[in-house]
Parts: C-alpha cells; structure tokens; sequence
C-alpha cells in the first residue's frame, strides 16, 4: 500500500474550502474519501488506541472539527483523556486445579485445558472454594429467570454454562449472556468457572484456547487511579475444556453430557446443584496503562429553550494497530472499520453546522472500541455535560459502504422512539428499513451506542442492508477484510453511497434534535426498563 503522509491541519483547512467546479455530492464524495484515506493510511500504523497512530488521527479530526466551526467540547478544549489499564497473563502463567474429595489434583493450565481470566489487579491472585453448578447463572427477574434459587454459592466457586439457554431473542440473550461475574459476586461467589454449551462449543474450541491464553483485559481508569469495573465481580474466572468439564462432572449428580443435551433441548435449563470437592485459582498478571482520548466538539442547537440538550453523533476512531513483526502486511488499516464511520460522521456533522438544529448535537470520534466499548463507556459514564442532557445517542461504526445500498437496517429502533425517526429520514432518502438480516450476531449489544444504552439514553445504530447486493457485500468484507490488514483503500468503496449515508445519519440527528419531545423508550421493553426505569415512556405503535 502505498503511504500518504501529510499534515492533519493542512488537509483539515483544505477540506473545509469550497470547490467551486464540482456538484454538492461531488465535493461531498471528495471530504468523504479524502478523510478515509487520511484515517486509513499505513502512516497512522491502525490507529491503536495509546499508540502514536491514534493521537495523530485524534488531531486531524480535532483540526476537521475546528475547520466546521464546531465548538471545543471539553472545558474549552477538543479531548476528553481516557486512561487504560491493560492486564495479562504473566509468564509464570496460570490455572484450575480440581482436587475432589479423597482423590488427587487435577491441573487444567492456560491456553491448554483452560482460558483464564487476567481481571485488572497485576500480582498474584490465588482463589480457592467449593463449588456449584448454577445453570446459565442468569438471574433476571424480569425475564422470570433466577439460576440461584435455592443454592448457597456465598464464598464458593460457581461454574456456569455459557450463553443463555434457547427462546430468547437475539439481543436478550446476548444481554444476559454476559456480565455473569458480577451476578455471581452479588450472591456472594469468590470465582466463576465456565463450561460449554453445544453452540459455545463451535467457538471456544483447544485451538480457541490456545490462541487467546496470551489475550489481555483492558478496562478505564477512574479518577481514583483504580481500573473501573461496572460492577463487582468474581476475584477469579475462566473458562474451561469439554474433556475438563466432563472430568468435574463426573461422578456429580449430572453428568457433563447429560447437561449439555439438557441445554440443547429448546428452552432448557439446567439446574444448579453442589459438585464435588474444591478448585483453586492461581493467576499470576501483569498491568501496562495506556492513555487516549476521546475528540469531542459541539454544535451549539439554534433554540434556546433546549440548547443545553444534546444529541451525541458518534464514530469509533480507533482500530487494532499493527500486527507481529514478520506479518507480510503488518498494518491494519481500518478503512470501513471505522475510518468509514468517521468520515461519515464528520459529514454529517457539516451538515447539522450549515443549519443548525434546535438542540445542541456533541459529536465524538471515541476511543478504545476495539478495546471492548472503552472510550463510550468512560464517556457515558463520566459526562462531559450533565447526564440527564444527554438525550439520544447515534452511532456509526463500520457501515459497508461498497454497495449502491437500498435498505438500511437501525439496530436499537424497535426499543424507542427513534425508531420512528430513523423511518423517516431513510424513506427521505428512497430507501427503506428492513429488519436486522443478522440477529444471531447480537449487534445492538456489540458497539459504542450499548455504552449509552447502559446509561439509560435511547441509541440507534444504522447499517446499510442487504437489499442489492448487500448480503454479498457482508459476506465478502466479513469473509475477508474484517480486521485484517485488507480493510484498506483497496475496498472497492462507493462513494455515493457513502453520501447517501451521510445524509440519512445527519437527518435522523436533525429529526431527534429538533423533535418537540426527548425520545423516549417503548413502556414494556426491556432495556428501558432496566437502564431507565423512571424515565417516562412511549406506547409502541402496534402497526
């Protein structure tokens, strides 16, 4: 690939200088594609958040914002620092040993017969309790669903089934399919250990196991110095083999087996019962903290009365960095994931600023996506204007912009209002929404706009679909470029499309910003029950 190296400011000022020979899209084709071959460069190394790449695709979107007039965002300044602690398996390694009752330990090690968990503490930790068989470990009482009912795990090792069991919808079971540590630590658990299921099974294989014993774990730091955590969790945790499993299990009231056809079964659910003997975590880490940030500028609403309001545009500015030394093609590049997104979200924001909406609309490259929802999940949580301003978010992250695109599909609409919105403004665009074409990927639960979610703000995420050519676009760029070093300009982009886009992402922004009332959440769904509980609610329309 050929580099391109140039100054952030410089082309920043070209870009935002009219060109008098060209159409509206024309020259909206050219901001588009001059910014994803800026971002997308082998000069910005993949944009890793903490690595020299980020900071300088930081500037050059702080430099395009300065150059639309947008305002600083950030206590009269572009960037809202983001600190990380990354945390590893050290070298002395870890493990699982299982010593039943009577009999002799059994070692199951890191990358071999286990997968464990670094957590964010570095030194040792070493952990060891009884154990219990809870289940899925889901307790949901709005879904009727309580794993624990009736078993003691207060100071045990709780061992758990992956997933959620068959039944749910797509994005309920990716919702209470995580965050399993820290259920287990409310009812008083020390460490978790998790097992498969037969659908688990075809992604945590020994190959699986292998590959990621050398993973780390990142998580912000708060103002406290300390790595945050959501909520409190297990002291230790891992996943372990299927031989591993049918070891612990055996001689138990149920055997592995029989669990896991017990699981397969539509609607099964396993119940909890105390297994044999204890198990010992021994989990030795290392911590390297790395620093961002989030750009973040604003763009003032026209209306006095709700100008304090905001709408957060966001896009994901960073990608995964470079690949180990010897790789042919070391560079991943990130042009649709999410150079795209940037892009788009920049002219969309031109857009908004040539006519401002009522409400003010605060528009976010974030950091750390690819780190696990980082830089949206600090910001969510620690607000750079009051939190109860915050009124919808939209997000854009790695739209597949190579298609002439006649459906769009708006992950999260369904949930609240700005389902209605996003309607409008793609019709608008002579396009339609169609229905998510992927549920069993669990998006609405996957990017930047779930930090917001969890926050309690209505969000919505908009994707091109697979109307004309669009499933043959996903399968190809999921088939092959997907964080790869081929994700680069060499994606055949269509940059009309791209405009398109843009178009529909700044109306759905304009449609909520200049809406009479704040979104709301359907009464009845389940993210707004949860995250929002005491935020008035809408009717779902039944047509």
């Amino acid at each position: 690939m050929k580099h391109l190296i140039v100054s952030a400011m410089a082309l920043a000022i070209a870009l935002s200088t009219p060109v008098v020979a060209q159409t509206h899209d024309e020259a909206a084709e050219a901001r588009i594609r001059a910014d994803v071959t800026f971002l997308a460069d082998d000069a910005l190394e993949g944009r890793q958040t903490g690595q020299r790449g980020y900071d300088l695709a930081a500037l050059y979107v702080q430099t395009r914002m300065m150059g639309l007039g947008l305002t600083p965002g950030v206590d009269g300044g572009w960037a809202q620092p983001v600190s990380l602690a990354r945390t590893g398996i050290a070298d002395e390694g870890a493990t699982i040993t299982w010593t039943p009752t009577g009999g002799a330990p059994v070692v199951w090690s890191n990358g071999q017969d286990a997968l464990l968990n670094a957590g964010d503490v570095a030194g040792q930790e070493t952990v060891t309790a009884g154990l219990v068989f809870v289940g899925y470990g889901i307790d949901s009482p709005a879904h009727g669903i309580d794993d624990y009912a009736g078993l003691d795990v207060d100071g045990k090792i709780v061992v758990i089934l992956s997933g959620a069991p068959s039944g749910l919808d797509s994005e309920t079971a990716a919702h209470l399919g995580t965050g399993k540590g820290a259920v287990a630590a409310r009812h008083g658990a020390v460490g978790a250990i998790t097992i498969n299921t037969d659908a688990s099974a075809q992604r945590y294989t020994p190959a699986m196991m292998r590959r990621f014993a050398t993973r780390t774990e990142t998580t912000w730091i708060g103002a406290d110095g300390k790595p945050h955590r959501a909520a409190a969790t297990v002291r230790a945790g891992g996943l372990i083999s299927d031989e591993a499993a049918a070891v612990l299990f055996a001689g138990a009231a149920k055997s592995y087996a029989d669990i896991r056809a017990e699981a397969a079964a539509e609607g099964g659910r396993p119940g909890g019962f105390a297994l044999d003997g204890q198990a010992t975590f021994d989990i030795h880490t290392r911590r390297t903290d790395i620093h961002g940030a989030n750009v973040i500028g604003v763009i003032p609403g026209s209306d006095p009365a709700v100008r304090d309001e905001m709408v957060v545009l966001t896009a994901h500015l960073d990608h995964l960095g470079l690949k180990p030394e010897g790789a042919a093609d070391r560079v991943n590049n990130g042009a649709l994931d999410n150079a795209g997104g940037v892009s788009i979200m920049l002219e969309a924001a031109r857009d908004l600023m040539a006519n401002p909406p009522r409400r003010s609309v605060m528009v976010v490259a974030l950091a750390a996506e690819e780190m696990g929802l980082l830089g949206s999940d600090y910001l969510a949580r620690n607000p750079v204007v009051p939190a109860d301003k915050v009124v919808a978010d939209v997000n854009l992250d790695m739209p597949i912009l190579t298609y002439d695109f006649t459906d769009l599909v708006a992950f999260g609409g369904e949930h609240s209002t700005l389902g209605q919105i996003a309607d409008r403004a793609v019709r608008a665009e002579g396009a339609i929404l169609s229905p998510d074409p992927m549920p069993e990927q669990g998006v609405f639960t996957r990017s930047d706009h779930y930090s917001f979610v969890k926050a309690g703000v209505p969000s919505i995420m908009l994707a091109t679909g697979y109307a004309n050519g669009g499933e043959a676009a996903w399968g190809a760029f999921f088939g092959g470029a997907y964080h790869q070093p081929s994700d680069d300009m060499s994606v055949p982009f269509h940059w009309e499309a791209a405009v398109r886009f843009a178009r529909v992402n700044a109306a759905i922004a304009r449609g909520i910003a200049d809406a009479p009332e704040r979104p709301m959440w359907y009464r009845g769904n389940s993210f707004g029950d949860q995250f929002a509980p005491n935020a008035p609610k809408a009717d779902k329309p039944t047509n």
